[in-house]
């Protein structure tokens, strides 16, 4: 005979069948890998292709794969604006690229580095300039440095840091808008040393000569044991070369005002030089003194050149807006001196802040200033042009797989195909970015950075 079922006995069925799902739940939990010290780091925003969670044996060695591309410099490693990276979703218009994550940042129009599973960039907060730094895939802030006060231009234009950090054996490089240099430690951000070009080379600053002048906006370049740079001094000053490791001034040349575009280096008739678009010129400098090797006059009245100089395996281009036009030239000896000799100069492509990309011999980047912009290609070899596009307008860019991604100046993503016939737009994503977007994207691991002056965002470029 059977007892009967009492309340209490009911209770302790209830408990125990709890408890019974309390372990199969936790056993669940463990099996999977979904601890608590486990859990991906994923943002709003995530591609639906992360949301597989996996062990975290597994998660460590797709994250060592996913880190190994760098990109470590403005334009990329090259400073050419070229990405070398393959694998990569090219048709916007089949597979829109999904938002992995995306996190505020500030004021500026530094661009983005990439190293080591990490990336860095510069922004303004509240009333000061910083140096910051994201774990580059999951976005997460793992440290910022404070550089210097918040510069403002004297048109009061914009805000924040111009140039972009350079990345070297596991230093930074941070130039900021008032002169202020930072080698910094890229792991902990801690200042390794710090000085002024201005002070160190002795040239003015620009504020005190003229109201068109919007702050130091030319990115460190690392030279073997130097850092080049540009205060641009009237008195042998223009250009100095600092040591990598102590900050300490070694060599300083020319004497002409600050452009806007970063100095390249370049091998060219055995001889290794450094390019420096000026204000008024572009000088090649030797690396190992800072002898000037050649100057060619190139500039407006605002001592605006801004576009980085392009070199093309035997010549180079350069490109500047308000009226100057571009060139290219080729660097020959006469006489055992080395020698630019132009092959072609017209005004039918004139970069305002952005660089022209050359690709498969032509080149490809946005026309005009303050009127109307447009979207262009030339012939590298005759400088005629091959098509106009009013699609684009104004925009940074860089290239990957025969494909150019411009960023433009209201945030809208294109894809064009580096195609020399006719202009083919490969898709376009609206709505990443609210504000002035004015740096350049940056691309590592198959993953696309872009900025404006409230936001970094990432996105999935990986072909699946």
């Amino acid at each position: 005979m059977s007892l009967p079922v009492t309340q209490a006995d009911k209770k302790d069925s209830f408990r125990t069948h709890l408890l019974r799902m309390a372990w199969v739940l936790f056993a669940l939990f463990i099996h999977t890998g979904v601890a608590v010290g486990q859990l991906p780091k994923i943002s709003p925003g995530t591609s639906k292709d992360s949301t597989e969670i996996a062990p975290q044996e597994s998660e460590e060695k797709t994250d060592n794969n996913a880190t190994k591309a760098t990109w470590t410099s403005f334009l990329g490693n090259n400073r050419n604006g070229i990405s070398e990276e393959t694998g990569l979703n090219l048709d916007w218009n089949v597979r829109k690229p999904a938002v992995l994550w995306r996190v505020p940042l500030g004021d500026g129009f530094s661009s983005i580095v990439i190293a080591d599973g990490r990336l860095w960039t510069m922004a303004t907060h509240l009333t000061s300039d910083y140096v910051v730094c994201f774990d580059a895939l999951s976005g997460e802030k793992l440290w910022s440095t404070f550089a210097a006060p918040t510069y403002l231009d004297s048109q009061r234009q914009a805000r924040g840091p111009r140039s972009t950090p350079t990345y070297d054996a596991g230093k930074l490089y941070c130039l900021l808008p008032a002169g202020d240099l930072l080698c910094l430690d890229a792991i902990s951000g801690k200042i390794i040393w710090k000085n002024n070009i201005f002070q160190l080379s002795g040239a003015p600053q620009q504020e005190e000569k003229t109201i068109y002048y919007w702050g130091m906006s030319a990115s460190p370049l690392i030279e073997g044991d130097l850092v080049i740079l540009q205060p641009g001094g009237g008195n042998n000053n223009s250009v100095i070369a600092l040591n990598k490791e102590t900050g300490k001034l070694i060599w300083s040349a020319g004497s002409d005002p600050p452009g806007y575009g970063s100095p390249i280096v370049i091998e060219a008739e055995n001889q290794r030089q450094i390019i420096v678009p000026t204000g008024q010129s572009v000088l090649s400098l030797t690396p190992e003194k800072g002898d000037l090797l050649w100057r060619i006059v190139w500039g407006n009245k605002y001592n605006c050149n801004c576009a980085t100089p392009v070199w093309n395996d035997d010549s180079l281009f350069v490109s500047s807006a308000y009226g100057t036009g571009c060139m290219r030239f080729a660097l020959t000896r006469q006489n055992e001196e080395l020698r630019p000799i132009s092959h072609w100069k017209n005004l039918a492509l004139q970069n305002q802040f952005a660089t022209s990309i050359i690709k498969d011999g032509y080149i490809y980047g946005p026309h005009g200033d303050l009127a109307a912009v447009t979207y262009r290609c030339l012939d590298m070899q005759r400088g005629q042009v091959q098509w106009i596009s009013r699609r684009v307008g104004k925009c940074t860019q860089i290239a990957v797989e025969g494909h150019l991604i411009c960023l433009t100046e209201q945030g809208t993503l294109i894809l064009v195909e580096a195609n020399p016939t006719e202009y083919r737009e490969k898709g376009r994503l609206t709505g990443l970015l609210g504000f002035k977007a004015w740096a350049h994207p940056a691309l590592a691991n198959q993953r696309l950075y872009i900025r404006d002056e409230k936001r970094l965002v990432c996105l999935d470029l990986k072909q699946k």
